[in-house]
């Protein structure tokens, strides 16, 4: 954290962690925790990503998602480029706070890189099972995409996957 304020509190026992009132995340070996993010009024889920410890403060500093790429190493301001901003209406963390979920509204209407809605438009088709060598086939959910990614982020692909 650039900053030398203390604003996490101690993980002294699992009582206090867990049934304590002030925030004391845990953030695994590489520094960072998990996030899962959903749509606030449907529900829906949207992403999960990751935040380092400089990302989960400025999200609490911003009131919108920050998320670290694993793949750049960099702060990743979501909405930055593509003005898909997700404005946090509910910031939670679990239990033993290794974990957390934001509930977003997302301007713009489209959390994926891909041009779609959710990151997560396509389905394990798990009904043909497992069968020989053959790759699983997969699903779609979300049949339109909400933006186009050409004309957003250019031709180049987007390196915070692959």
């Amino acid at each position: 954290m650039s900053n030398n304020i203390k604003i996490f509190g101690e993980r002294n026992s699992v009582e206090e962690v867990e049934e304590g009132d002030f925030l004391a995340p845990k953030f695994d070996a590489n520094g960072l925790i998990p996030v899962v993010t959903t749509d606030y009024t449907s529900g829906e889920l949207l992403m999960h990503g990751y935040m380092n410890e400089d990302a989960f403060v400025k999200a609490i500093e911003t009131g919108e998602a920050v998320y670290y790429s694993r793949s750049r190493k960099v702060l990743w301001h979501k909405g930055a480029t593509s003005g898909l901003v997700q404005k946090i209406k509910e910031f939670r963390i679990d239990d033993d706070q290794d974990c957390v979920w934001l509930r977003v509204e997302v301007v713009g209407n489209a959390s994926c890189h891909v041009g779609y809605r959710s990151c997560f438009y396509r389905s394990v088709n798990i009904s043909e099972g497992i069968e020989g060598d053959a790759p699983i086939s997969l699903n779609y959910e979300e049949s339109e995409k909400v933006f186009d990614p050409v004309e957003v982020y250019g031709d180049a692909p987007n390196p915070t996957q692959l």
